[in-house]
């Protein structure tokens, strides 16, 4: 049995922020729907050939203004019971407060090894200062990192996997890249599910909200095969529906956030709404790859031009599909394949040098930062870790420009290009 380690800590110091960081990729979401990260996340970690099983957690705190907080503390009671070692998360921004004190007070109770982990620690320099506070909580095995940035998360899965015996190698079956159809509702992605696995397989009516569950079909795309996702739309007042649709609203956030490609399907005949943009929104923070699909062209009239791109994510390709008749599937199947693809395509050293080679910017506290190389970390979508002379001087037109010079060598069609920076 792999071991188990949890993140623990009061709300807002960053755990699944780091949770994420640690799995390379974004698990944990923060739904709109009340009260949905009560829930504990699970997920199976590797670092240095050693697996474990990664716990995100609900945020402890002793105020029972939430209905659900009871709820919540019971769920981080099992899990500290099931823990093998334990991430007590704190903020370096803030001072420490009396749900930090309590939750020492119960993390010590369950006798496990605890390391704690001062977030947001963004200058490093002074990090003995910041850190020294946080001493009082009575722990001695403190690991100051900035999970947001990817700042000594190394040093911090080095303790954590400490003592852990290395995991044998063992044959697991690949699983498929998983595809799931998001939107709106009634814009027809059960039809398109259906006519994509060429059968009846969602149920399909012309009232908005059919599909409360999601629903999973393996389609062959010819070079390989996908796990096709239908999700439940969500409409424009979904809070204010009933129980079963927050329920299937946090469903399809959820399925979103597992997916590895996303497919946003809009309603041709409703143009782009402004709640259009706040599902590709969510799609764009979760960083995952995407096609825009344009459904229920069938409708229009032939001399009506379609748009040919989806500026708010100028990278992602655009479909026109009719579910009624057939219109554009091949091209979505193809199109589908090809973002796969681009996905895990691997930038050669050479490549990434040449392309980084020369790159200055003014960084946010007035110093200069240079770039001074990158390599390739991960894929679907492509990951890169780029050295720079500083950290803290890193902005958003330092990320801009990087991922510009990145797709002058390779387009990666319909993928985020997600940067991790670290100092050399």
């Amino acid at each position: 049995m792999l071991p188990v380690v949890a993140i623990v800590g009061k709300p807002n110091v960053g755990k699944s922020t780091l949770f994420n960081r640690i799995l390379g990729e974004r698990k944990a979401v923060t739904s709109p729907v009340p009260h949905t990260t009560r829930d504990r996340l699970y997920e199976v970690s590797n670092w240095n050939g050693v697996s474990f099983v990664l716990v995100d957690t609900g945020g402890f705190t002793s105020k029972d203004e939430d209905p659900f907080q009871e709820d919540i503390n019971l769920e981080l009671k099992k899990t500290l019971e099931e823990a093998d070692r334990i991430l007590f998360v704190v903020d370096a921004k803030t001072s420490i407060t009396s749900d930090d004190i309590e939750l020492a007070e119960l993390i010590r109770d369950y006798g496990k090894k605890v390391i704690l982990v001062v977030n947001k620690v963004d200058n490093f320099e002074k990090k003995d200062i910041i850190i020294a506070e946080f001493f009082s909580l009575g722990f001695t095995d403190i690991v100051p990192v900035s999970a947001y940035h990817g700042i000594n998360i190394d040093e911090l899965l080095d303790k954590t996997v400490e003592s852990f015996s290395p995991t044998e190698d063992v044959a697991e079956k690949k699983d498929l890249v998983k595809v799931i159809l998001a939107g709106n509702v009634n814009v027809g992605k059960s039809s398109l599910f259906n006519r994509l696995i060429g059968r009846d397989r969602s149920i399909v009516k012309e009232i908005a909200g059919t599909t409360r569950d999601t629903i999973e079909e393996e389609l062959d795309l010819g070079s390989e095969k996908v796990l096709l996702i239908d999700s439940a739309g969500i409409r424009r007042r979904w809070r204010e529906g009933s129980i079963v649709e927050k329920v299937a609203v946090s469903n399809t956030l959820r399925a979103i956030n597992r997916a590895d490609v996303a497919v946003l399907v809009l309603d041709i005949g409703e143009g782009l709404t402004n709640f259009d943009k706040r599902i590709a929104q969510s799609i764009l923070e979760m960083e995952k790859p995407i096609v825009v699909v344009w459904n229920k062209v069938d409708i229009l009239e032939e001399k009506l031009s379609l748009p040919s791109s989806f500026p708010m994510i100028p990278y992602a390709p655009v479909c026109y599909t009719s579910s009624v008749t057939g219109k554009g599937i091949k091209r979505l199947k193809e199109t589908i394949i090809s973002v796969i693809d681009a996905g895990r395509r691997e930038l050669k050293k050479r490549e990434l040098d040449n392309a980084l080679a020369g790159l200055t910017f003014p960084g946010e506290d007035g110093r200069l930062i240079k770039v001074y190389y990158g390599k390739q970390t991960g894929f679907l979508p492509p990951k890169f870790l780029v050295f720079v002379n500083s950290v803290k001087g890193v902005n958003e037109r330092t990320y801009q420009e990087v991922v510009k010079r990145i797709r002058s060598v390779y387009p990666f069609l319909g993928n985020p290009i997600r940067i991790e920076w670290r100092e050399s």
